[in-house]
C-alpha cells in the first residue's frame, strides 16, 4: 500500500498535562470486526460532552503494535471522514514490537457525519494484516512509549483516551471487498444487483465477480440474498465470487432459478465461510474451488421438493465449528393409495451426528418419516433368487454410507426425508459387496450432489460390478434400469438408492472427480438405441425398455451389455419388455450391428402385460440416433393391422384386457437403404420371414398389385395395398419352399425369389 509521510505539528500534540480536562473521558482499542478487519475504536466513558462535527474535531494520533517482523499493517479506509492516514510511513520496532502509527490528516478537516453515543465504540479505521501466516497479539500501544503524545485533540483540548484490552489475532485477512446490504430499492434479494453491495468503507459497490470477495453480514432491513441470479436489465451472468463469508445470524439462499428461469449455478473460487445460514433451493448448484466452513447448527441446507434437489460439490475440505452441521433433504413423492406402498431406495446422505456404528452412516431411526408407519427394508444378496428383500424393524439398525435401504408409508403423503450431520465427501467405499447368490447389491449416493454412474461403474469399479443398475420407480411402479450407457440415466441423485449386479466380492468406490451437478434425469446421444415408453391402466402406472444396437454385443444374452427386466412389486403393473434370440426377458437389450444390414429386416418381440382393462399407449423415442434410412415398424398380432410406421407415428394408443398373452408385438427394424438408392435408381425391396413376404417400396411409384407364385408358376397368392402404404407383409404359404413374388407399380414390374419355411 502507497504510504504518506506528514510531518506531525507539534501545536497539535502538545503535553496532555497542559491541555487535558477531566470534564470527559475516553477509552481505545483494537478489535476484529465481522468481516475479519482490525478495527481502532474509541468510545466517550463520561463527561457532558460528545464529539461531534460541530465541536470541531482538531487531530487523531494513536500506534499499533504488535509481534516484531511478523506482518504488516495497510490501512483499507478511516470510517466516518476521520482521514486517518500513516503518520511516519514505517514502523518502529522496540522491545519484540513494531509500532505503527497513524494520525488524522491535518490536511483535510476531520468531520465525523454524526454525533457520538456515550460508552458506544465508535469506529476510527480498518486495517488488514499482511505479510505472514499465523496469529499475533495487537493492541493499541501506551502513551509516551517513544516520547510521543498519543492523543484525541477537540477544540485543541488534548485527551488520552486509556487502553481497553488487546486482541490475539489470526493473519493474514481476507479482504471482504463487497459487503450485502439489501438495500435496493426494487430487488432488494437478487445477488446480481449493484445497489445491494457497498464497499467494505461504505462506498458503492458492484455485482460481485471473480476477484471479489463478498460477505453477507447482519442487515437491519432483513432483505439477505434469496434470487441469487439476474435480473432484467443487469446482464446475463452466473453469480462468482472468490472468497464467500456468511456472518452469524446472517442468511442466505441460492434460489433454483434467476429473472431468465436459468438455473441458478454459483462458484465460489476460494473458500466459503458460513457462520449464519446458507440453503441450496430445489436444483440450485454451488461449487466451491477451495474449503468449506460451517459454524452453526443445521447452517448449510440442501433442499429437495418434488422439483428436484440442491446440489453442492467441494473441491477443498469441508470443517466444521462447535455447533456447526449441515442437512440435506431428499424429496419422497407417493401416488399410492392409502394403506398401500410406494418405497423408494434411499441411503444415508450426511455422517449423522448421533451415530455411534461403525465407520460413518446413519442408524434406522434418522430414516423415519411417519412415527409408528415408516417401513424400511434391506436387501439380502444371499437369498438365492432375485427376492432378496428383508424387512427392518430396528432404530439402531446400522445403515452405513453408500448402502442402500427401501423405505415407504401408507399414508398416501408426499413426504422430505431430512438428515443432520457432516456433508459426506472425499473418497466413499461402500459396505462390503458378495458375490454368493443372486449377485444383486443396494448401494446409494453419498454426496450431496449427482454421481456419475456410467464412470463409476463403467471405469472405476469394473472388476466388481457390471456397468448396469435398476432403481426402483414408485410413481410408475416398475424398475428404471440402466446398462452399458443405455437407458435410466447417467446420473443418479443424492440419497438415490440403485441395485448393481456384482462381478465378485468387493466394495463399490465412490471419489469426488464422479460427482457432477445434474438435475435432469436426460439421456446422452447415443446410437442406434430405441426407447419405448408404455403407460396406462387404471394407476397411471408406466414402465420402459431399451433396444440398441452395439457393436460388441451378441443377439443373445450378454450380461456385460444387457440387463434384465426385473417384474414390479405390484402385480397389475403395466410392464414392458423385449426379448433376445435365447428368450431372456430384458429391459435393456442390445444387439449386434450386423442385424441392421441394408434392406435386411430384423425382429424383436416385445412381451406387454397390463393389470386392468384399460387403454393404453406405446411411446417410442431415439430415432434420430439411427442411420438416416433405418425405418422401424411395430406389428401389433393381436389386431392383425397393418404395421404403424414408427418413424412417422411414434405414439401406438391401444386397448388390452388383464390376463392376455403377453406376446402381443413385434418391432420391425429394417437397415437404411443404400447410399446409392436415390430417387432414379430406388427400387422396392422383396424378402422373406418365416412363412410371410414383405414388400418395401423405397420409391415414389404407386403398387398396385403383388403377386406369389410357386416354382410350377400356379399363382398361390394376390392381394392390393393401400395407397402410400411403404411397408406391406402378407401370408405364402405353409408349404418349405421357393416362391417367386411380383410386385406390379404404375411404372415398373419388380420380382424377387423368396424361401418360405416354418
Amino acid at each position: 500500500m502507497k504510504r504518506y509521510i506528514y510531518k506531525l505539528t507539534l501545536a497539535l500534540l502538545a503535553s496532555a498535562s497542559l491541555m487535558f480536562s477531566n470534564a470527559q473521558t475516553f477509552e481505545s482499542r483494537v478489535i476484529e470486526n465481522d468481516y475479519g478487519y482490525l478495527v481502532y475504536q474509541m468510545r466517550e466513558t463520561s463527561g457532558t460532552g460528545t464529539p461531534t462535527t460541530a465541536t470541531n474535531i482538531v487531530d487523531i494520533t494513536f500506534v499499533i503494535r504488535y509481534p516484531s517482523g511478523a506482518v504488516d499493517m495497510d490501512l483499507i479506509c478511516a470510517t466516518n471522514d476521520y482521514s486517518i492516514i500513516d503518520g511516519l510511513a514505517a514502523e518502529q520496532t522496540s522491545s519484540g514490537y513494531d509500532y505503527h502509527y497513524w494520525n488524522g490528516d491535518i490536511s483535510s478537516p476531520i468531520h465525523p457525519p454524526h454525533d457520538w453515543v456515550q460508552n458506544t465504540w465508535e469506529d476510527i479505521a480498518i486495517f488488514k494484516a499482511t505479510g505472514a501466516s499465523g496469529s499475533g497479539l495487537f493492541e493499541v500501544a501506551p502513551d509516551q512509549w517513544d516520547g510521543r503524545d498519543l492523543n484525541w485533540n477537540q477544540e485543541n483540548v488534548d485527551y488520552l483516551p486509556s487502553i481497553n484490552g488487546s486482541l490475539t489475532y489470526s493473519y493474514p485477512t481476507i479482504v471482504y471487498d463487497l459487503v450485502w446490504t439489501g438495500a435496493d430499492a426494487t430487488n432488494p434479494t437478487y445477488w446480481d444487483v449493484a445497489g445491494n453491495w457497498e464497499t467494505s468503507c461504505g462506498g458503492s459497490g458492484t455485482i460481485p465477480n471473480t476477484g471479489n470477495n463478498c460477505v453477507v453480514p447482519v442487515v437491519a432491513n432483513g432483505n439477505y440474498p434469496i434470487n441469487i441470479g439476474q435480473v432484467s436489465g443487469f446482464g446475463a451472468h452466473q453469480p462468482v465470487c472468490d472468497y464467500l463469508r456468511i456472518n452469524n445470524g446472517a442468511s442466505m439462499s441460492i434460489d433454483n432459478q434467476d429473472f431468465y428461469s436459468a438455473q441458478a449455478i454459483y462458484t465460489i473460487n476460494n473458500n466459503l465461510t458460513n457462520m449464519g445460514a446458507l440453503t441450496l433451493v430445489s436444483e440450485a448448484e454451488l461449487t466451491v474451488t477451495g474449503s468449506t466452513y460451517i459454524d452453526d447448527a443445521a447452517g448449510f441446507v440442501v433442499q429437495a421438493d418434488a422439483s428436484g434437489v440442491g446440489s453442492f460439490i467441494d473441491n477443498g475440505t469441508i470443517s466444521y465449528g462447535s455447533s456447526g452441521t449441515a442437512k440435506v433433504q431428499t424429496y419422497l413423492s407417493n401416488s399410492a393409495t392409502a394403506g398401500n406402498f410406494d418405497i423408494h431406495f434411499v441411503g444415508p446422505t450426511v455422517d449423522e451426528a448421533s451415530y455411534t456404528g461403525g465407520g460413518t452412516g446413519a442408524f434406522l431411526s434418522a430414516f423415519d418419516l411417519v412415527n409408528g408407519s415408516t417401513y424400511a427394508y434391506s436387501w439380502d444378496e444371499s437369498q438365492a433368487n432375485a427376492n432378496g428383500w428383508q424387512n427392518l424393524s430396528s432404530n439402531t439398525y446400522e445403515v452405513r454410507t453408500a448402502n442402500g435401504i427401501g423405505l415407504s408409508t401408507i399414508d398416501n403423503t408426499n413426504h422430505t426425508l431430512e438428515m443432520t450431520g457432516a456433508l459426506i465427501t472425499g473418497a466413499v467405499s461402500s459396505p462390503a459387496l458378495t458375490y454368493s447368490n443372486n449377485h444383486y447389491e443396494l448401494i446409494s449416493n453419498p454426496y450431496p450432489s449427482a454421481i456419475d454412474f456410467d464412470a463409476l461403474a463403467g471405469t472405476d469399479n469394473t472388476a466388481v460390478v457390471q456397468n448396469k443398475y435398476w432403481i426402483w420407480d414408485p410413481s410408475g411402479d416398475s424398475y428404471i434400469t440402466r446398462s452399458g450407457g443405455s437407458g435410466g440415466t447417467q446420473y443418479v441423485q443424492v440419497g438415490q438408492g440403485f441395485i448393481v449386479e456384482t462381478k465378485q466380492a468387493g466394495t463399490f468406490n465412490f471419489t469426488n472427480a464422479r460427482r457432477s451437478h445434474s438435475n435432469d434425469a436426460f439421456r446422452e446421444t447415443i446410437p442406434n438405441e430405441l426407447t419405448i415408453f408404455a403407460r396406462g391402466g387404471v394407476d397411471g402406472y408406466q414402465t420402459e425398455a431399451v433396444i440398441r444396437f452395439e457393436e460388441e454385443a451378441t443377439n443373445g444374452y450378454d450380461i456385460d451389455w444387457d440387463a434384465e427386466f426385473w417384474p414390479s412389486q405390484n402385480s397389475d403393473a403395466t410392464s414392458i419388455r423385449s426379448v433376445t434370440e435365447d428368450g431372456v426377458e430384458t429391459a435393456v437389450n442390445m444387439f449386434s450391428p450386423e442385424s441392421l444390414q441394408n434392406s435386411t429386416m430384423y425382429s424383436v418381440p416385445l412381451k406387454f402385460d397390463c393389470g386392468y382393462t384399460s387403454e393404453y399407449t406405446l411411446e417410442f423415442s431415439g430415432f434420430e440416433t439411427f442411420e438416416y434410412g433405418t425405418e422401424i415398424y411395430l406389428e401389433d398380432t393381436q389386431t392383425g393391422a397393418d404395421w404403424v410406421y414408427l418413424n412417422d407415428n411414434p405414439v401406438y394408443t391401444f386397448d388390452a384386457a388383464e390376463y392376455q398373452s403377453p406376446d402381443r408385438f413385434i418391432l420391425h427394424f429394417f437397415g437404411p437403404t443404400d447410399v446409392n438408392e436415390i430417387d432414379d435408381v430406388a427400387k422396392i425391396d422383396i424378402f422373406s420371414s418365416g412363412q410371410y413376404a414383405y414388400v418395401r417400396n423405397n420409391t415414389q411409384e404407386s403398387i398396385k398389385m403383388i403377386y406369389a407364385y410357386n416354382l410350377a408358376s400356379k399363382l398361390v397368392m394376390s392381394t392390393k395395398t393401400a395407397d402410400g402404404q411403404k411397408l406391406s407383409s402378407f401370408w405364402v404359404s405353409d408349404q418349405v419352399g421357393y416362391y417367386i413374388v411380383k410386385v406390379v407399380t404404375d411404372a415398373n414390374i419388380y420380382t424377387e425369389k423368396i424361401l418360405i419355411f416354418k
